[in-house]
């Protein structure tokens, strides 16, 4: 059986073609995201499970019909405010990987366009305007 060629993922060589690395940096990003909305979902259906087991619970201690809805009313009130956090969390993860990402597009393009221009790019005349003015 043929081994499966291992890769140095902490370098910062890039290939030579670059549909090639646009492609690579996508299906990166994509399985990044993917497993951090996998881990906010998870945390986020066992949160809600526990809430729905205490909800059981406290109805089979429930005397009369006036106390039920009393646990309904508290649970359904939780479960609004947990899809409320649950929305702002996804929408702040959403945020946190488009960021990111598009960090991470600019340094593939940036790094390439060092290579085909000769002289200094934007980032190197900021950065020199800095160190004058200090």
């Amino acid at each position: 059986m043929q081994e499966t060629v291992k890769t140095n993922q902490q370098s910062d060589a890039r290939l030579s073609n670059p549909l090639l690395d646009l492609t690579v940096a996508s299906i990166e990003s994509q399985l990044k995201a993917w497993q951090a909305y996998q881990v906010e979902g998870a945390h986020f259906v066992a949160k809600r499970l526990r809430a729905n087991l205490e909800l059981l619970r406290a109805c089979g201690h429930c005397s009369d019909a006036g106390h039920v809805g009393e646990c309904y009313r508290a649970w359904i009130r939780e479960l609004q405010g947990d899809y409320g956090e649950e929305w702002g969390r996804l929408v702040a993860t959403t945020f946190s990987l488009c960021f990111t990402d598009i960090a991470a597009m600019g340094s593939l393009f940036g790094a390439r366009a060092i290579k085909l221009w000769p002289g200094p790019g934007p980032r190197q005349i900021a950065e020199a305007k800095l160190r004058a003015a200090a």
